[in-house]
């Protein structure tokens, strides 16, 4: 279909190229005629043509002869048609245009970012979160009228959304998969999240991968495939009730720490990596624990080291553990001491950072 389409619309633009060669040759022939015409050659006839078709009429060439107005006429005519014409392709070239960058089909530079594919109500508080948190997210849907939903709701400096259908790579590209710091799969189906893994893995090679699943029995499957991280909702959700039941006060602070400080009254658990610049590189958790607490009236409460290529966490540490270069401190801080720490470790904080 779209090729007899093709095949037509070219018909139509040779047949138009046909008939204006061949009205500039009577018009050459016709005012060939009268010593008084200047339209004589190609050239002027060409230039009249041009003028009068974009309704310019600049009034230095014009027919003469009887023949020649009536060729004009003709010129005049269409002149109406084709402003119209170009004026029409000029508004639609500007609507796709502004479609194809709605719909994130120009791309995105974004590096280290997060990729979501799959958008819902879980998926939004997810992104919410990470957005407080100050880092970038790309969004893949293929659902259309989530584009106006995210774009009215995210900044397009923090997040990037692309419309896709989920099985179209060479489209996704564009969300910049190959520099994302992790891949979020969001799908409802267990099963399709596995799939869509396997899949995903044989065009874009090995990606970081954090997957919520339905069934916690499938937890060590997903692992075996080589998810980084495998979060089962239905055992996160039944702990913070069961911990809100016989320990609500506890379950409450869990859940304020979970979520990212922004105020002098909130607290949220955040992570460090260890640069050059830290000031507790090469000391021992033990003083760093104390000097913290003085420094910027937070907690340490464990350190992540990297080893065998392998993220070990060490939930509060021996004072004798050594803090590394490239180690991860875990703190409790608020939102207006969290600027303070950022400034002193030289980082922000997150292992998506640079």
């Amino acid at each position: 279909m779209k090729k007899n389409k093709l095949l037509i619309k070219i018909l139509i633009v040779f047949i138009a190229i046909v008939v204006y060669i061949f009205l500039l040759q009577l018009l050459i022939y016709f005012e060939s005629k009268s010593q008084k015409s200047v339209i004589t050659d190609i050239f002027n006839a060409v230039w009249y043509s041009i003028v009068t078709l974009t309704t310019v009429g600049y009034g230095d060439i014009y027919p003469v002869t009887q023949q020649g107005k009536v060729i004009g006429y003709i010129f005049v005519i269409s002149s109406l048609g084709f402003l119209g014409f170009l004026i029409g392709k000029l508004t639609e070239w500007l609507i796709n245009l502004r479609e194809h960058r709605k719909m994130g089909l120009s791309g995105t530079r974004f590096k280290k970012h997060i990729v979501i594919i799959g958008w819902d109500h879980f998926a939004r508080g997810i992104v919410d979160q990470l957005v407080n948190a100050g880092n970038k997210v790309a969004i893949i849907t293929d659902t259309k009228n989530d584009v106006d939903f995210i774009k009215e709701r995210f900044s397009e400096k923090q997040v990037y959304v692309l419309f896709t259908d989920y099985t179209n790579f060479d489209v996704i590209k564009k969300a910049n998969i190959e520099k994302a710091a992790i891949l979020f799969l969001n799908f409802k189906d267990d099963t399709e999240n596995l799939v869509y893994m396997f899949n995903i893995k044989k065009v874009f090679g090995e990606l970081d991968f954090i997957i919520t699943i339905n069934n916690v029995n499938l937890k060590s499957t997903f692992q075996g495939a080589g998810v980084n991280y495998v979060l089962s909702r239905d055992e996160v959700a039944a702990k913070i009730v069961a911990s809100y039941i016989f320990e609500p006060d506890v379950a409450q602070y869990n859940a304020d720490l979970l979520t990212t400080a922004k105020s002098d009254n909130d607290y949220d658990i955040q992570e460090y990596r260890v640069i050059n610049k830290n000031p507790y590189l090469n000391s021992n958790y033990g003083d760093a624990f104390l000097n913290i607490k003085k420094d910027f009236n937070s907690i340490l409460i464990g350190i992540s080291k990297i080893e065998n290529g392998k993220r070990v966490l060490y939930k509060n540490a021996v004072d004798s553990t050594k803090i590394e270069l490239g180690d991860y401190l875990i703190l409790i801080t608020n939102g207006r001491l969290a600027g303070d720490i950022r400034n002193a470790f030289g980082i922000k904080e997150g292992v998506l950072t640079e």
